[in-house]
């Protein structure tokens, strides 16, 4: 059976296209407590905390929020809140990663194996790190 705000077409095929995301009490509170337990909480800014505690009250109080625009403002702090330190690293490892490969062809011609090692999980995250250092 589609979830509720599923859209069926031909074939038995669903559409997730015009589904209305929205948040529950639960799943706001749920990302609260990860937030805390892992110290992001702390680190956003005063209105960002104002805005989550308004909605974790909102929604326990009068249901889920669906409200388009808000919804997309808890995604962010949602994110925000469920991030990790190793996550933040591999974030950071990808993005190095993607700026060696747009550096052109320079580099792989000195280092050919580095095509390869870019390609590894092991070595972004080690990037990332701050294991190789990019001169800007």
């Amino acid at each position: 059976m589609p979830e509720r705000n599923a859209k069926v077409l031909r074939g038995g095929k669903t559409s997730f296209k015009n589904m209305q995301e929205m948040f529950t009490y639960e799943e706001l509170l749920m990302d609260f407590r990860k937030g805390l337990r892992n110290g992001n909480w702390r680190k956003l800014r005063r209105l960002e905390k104002a805005l989550y505690q308004a909605s974790l009250w909102y929604s326990r109080v009068q249901g889920a929020i669906i409200n388009e625009m808000l919804v997309g403002k808890l995604s962010t702090l949602k994110e925000k809140l469920k991030a990790t330190s190793g996550a933040r690293v591999f974030k950071r490892g990808y993005e190095k990663a993607v700026e060696l490969l747009n550096k052109g062809e320079g580099i792989f011609a000195w280092a050919p194996s580095l095509r390869e090692w870019l390609k590894d999980p092991d070595y972004v995250f080690w990037l990332g790190a701050g294991g190789l250092r990019i001169a800007a």
